[in-house]
Parts: structure tokens; sequence; C-alpha cells
């Protein structure tokens, strides 16, 4: 395994068990701004006053699809780890494997992205989940998006300089 592969799927791995940890959408309010994790949890900070708050987030609309991103996400980060690792420890790496976690952290983010637009369309009856009712992305889709890709490339590319 090349050192540069090996760095790049284990830094990989580690951005996706960070993107569970991390607000994953927040929400822009007049007086307010609401940071909202995968798994329910919701923080708030006042922007005229000093008022900071959290609860816990409890629509099952919204947290089915948060929970199953977690599971998705926590499943490819895990093989990307243990593949990269057992790869660096007996110099056999099975890259097929760290390929199938780069597709699924991707997929994880795009399956949220979807399904919050779905619900909230059909089932909320808003016009839109990202647009118009000022909900943005936050960083914890970013770093799966990342971490996907980062893990993919290194993959792909370490597999086509072998062949050479």
């Amino acid at each position: 395994m090349k050192e540069f592969q090996f760095k790049i799927s284990f830094f990989s791995g580690v951005l996706g068990i960070i993107s569970v940890f991390t607000p994953v959408i927040f929400h822009v309010n007049p007086n307010e701004v609401y940071h909202f994790w995968l798994w329910g949890f919701t923080l708030f900070l006042g922007l005229n006053s000093n008022e900071i708050g959290s609860y816990y987030h409890t629509e099952t609309d919204i947290l089915i699809p948060g929970y199953i991103s977690i599971i998705l996400i926590l499943i490819s980060s895990v093989l990307i780890l243990y593949v990269t690792l057992k790869g660096k420890r007996t110099q056999q790496f099975i890259a097929k494997y760290c390929i199938i976690g780069g597709i699924m952290m991707i997929a994880s983010s795009l399956f949220l992205i979807i399904s919050w637009q779905i619900i909230s369309v059909i089932v909320m009856g808003y016009p839109t989940f990202w647009g118009e009712n000022n909900f943005r992305p936050n960083i914890a889709i970013f770093l799966q998006f990342i971490a996907g890709t980062l893990v993919l490339v290194s993959t792909i590319l370490s597999r086509k300089t072998r062949k050479i």
C-alpha cells in the first residue's frame, strides 16, 4: 500500500466519523440561527441577544432519514478505516472495499438531501426545503462528499499507477 493512499484513505475515514458529530444543516431565522445534527440535537444562537439554547428535535419525518444516514456513514467510515489499517499492516490493500465505502459515503449525503426535500414538499407541504425556508447545508454534508471523493480518487489513482 502506498503511503499517500494510506494517508488519504485514513483521513477520509476519520472525516466520515467527524461528519456524524458536526451539524448537518443550519436555519437562519430573523432572531436566531439554528444548527441541526443528524440525531436530532438542535442548538440555537440569538442574533440580537445573548440567548443560547438547545433542544432535541423529535419529528420522526426528519429523524428517520438522519438515523439511516448515520448508519450508512458509520458503516462506510469503519469499512474504509478497517481496510486501510489492514492494508497498511499486511501490505494487501483491497481496493474494492474502499470504493464501496466511498460510494456509500457520497450516497448517504445524497440520500439525506433528497429525502429531506421529498419529506418537506410532500409531507409538510413546504415549497422547498433547501431554498425558501432558509435551510442551508452545514459542514457535515460537505465532509461526507469530501471524504467519499477523496477515498475514491486515491483508490482509483493508486490502481492506475500500479498497472503502468
